[in-house]
């Protein structure tokens, strides 16, 4: 299989270090465990146990965050809490368990 075009507007900021996510859905009590692979102003990608819903609106947030002195480039423009538009979900090949990767655009501020 090859790899879609890249149509991403802004540069990504790859994450050096694991950070670990909260996904929720508007219309479900059920909340998805993730690791952030790279961000931008305008959206990210994770890696998931589990398949998401093209167009599925979601609220996104950040599991926990340390930051000291050192700075960690990696949450520069990082928002804690966003929402957003599933725009593509993957399998991600792999020997030992099924994973996906999953592409999320932040959804405008109006303020």
């Amino acid at each position: 299989m090859t790899a879609p075009d890249d149509k991403r507007s802004d540069k990504r900021i790859a994450c050096k270090i694991p950070i670990p996510v909260h996904i929720s859905f508007f219309d479900s009590q059920h909340s998805i465990k993730a690791q952030l692979v790279n961000h931008c102003i305008n959206g990210m990608s994770i890696i998931s146990d589990e398949a998401f819903f093209l167009g599925s609106a979601i609220i996104f947030r950040v599991a926990y965050c340390t930051l000291n002195s050192s700075c960690n480039s990696d949450l520069e423009i990082l928002p804690s809490i966003r929402i957003g538009e599933v725009k593509w979900c993957r399998e991600l090949p792999g020997e030992t368990s099924v994973a996906f990767g999953v592409g999320i655009k932040y959804y405008p501020q109006a303020y």
